[in-house]
């Protein structure tokens, strides 16, 4: 009777649960530039500019820029640290403020690289930020930031298409898990989701096009509210070499 109980219980919280759970279902594109410099054998410099927007409305949702120095120790394996500065606007495209939050983050990576065959590679990415947001009433800003930990891991899957040695059209499957972390986390210890597919075509060694699906799925610090976001990417590849 009492394991009858237990179940009862947990039957009952898990239905009040899913009943209080608010998913908001949004469509966005994001424009993106990447440009990769590299320095010399070991040091390249990450510079990324990704303007983000949504469907409904052409309401702005977004604007955020990366800058990240990578030193490679193998061939297989590299770190990084990052800058990053971000506006964000209102999550609703429908919303009648103008209220732009900012985003100041510093960030640690580590990037490990496997070849799997001729074709098929298998990235990881390990990353820290230390975030500093401004802070605000959702009405207008107030003085100061918050600020709280978040770590992220990306796995992403490369497989070339068409001859191994080409490189010229690159299928990448990826999935990238974040969590929060800090005194201001208490119901959103669970971030977001990110899963993506997309196809990078490149004309030659220096230029580059992809597109791409994401679906991202966003816990709100409220903890019952959610967010479940299909976008379309588009990315332009520039790399360049001071040395050759």
């Amino acid at each position: 009777m009492r394991i009858l109980a237990v179940l009862f219980c947990v039957i009952c919280t898990s239905a009040v649960i899913a009943q209080q759970k608010e998913i908001s279902y949004q469509n966005l594109y994001w424009t993106r530039y990447y440009n990769q410099l590299t320095i010399n054998k070991n040091w390249v410099w990450h510079n990324e500019i990704d303007n983000r927007r949504f469907f409904e409305n052409s309401r702005h949702h977004h604007l955020i820029m990366h800058s990240h120095l990578h030193y490679i120790f193998l061939p297989n394996f590299d770190t990084a640290l990052g800058f990053t500065y971000s506006r964000q606007s209102q999550q609703d495209p429908y919303s009648v403020s103008e209220l732009v939050v900012p985003e100041l983050r510093v960030f640690q990576e580590i990037n490990i690289t496997q070849k799997l065959s001729k074709r098929v590679s298998l990235l990881q990415r390990f990353r820290l930020d230390e975030r500093f947001i401004h802070r605000n009433n959702s009405v207008e800003l107030s003085v100061g930031y918050d600020f709280n930990w978040r770590i992220r891991y990306k796995l992403q899957a490369n497989v070339i298409l068409g001859k191994p040695e080409s490189n010229k059209y690159i299928l990448k499957i990826a999935n990238e898990t974040m969590l929060n972390s800090g005194e201001k986390i208490v119901l959103n210890q669970f971030d977001q989701n990110r899963v993506s597919v997309a196809v990078e075509a490149n004309s030659n060694k220096n230029v580059g096009v992809e597109l791409g699906l994401i679906h991202w799925y966003q816990q709100r610090n409220t903890g019952y509210q959610f967010f479940s976001r299909n976008i379309l990417r588009l990315t332009v590849y520039h790399k360049l070499k001071i040395n050759k």
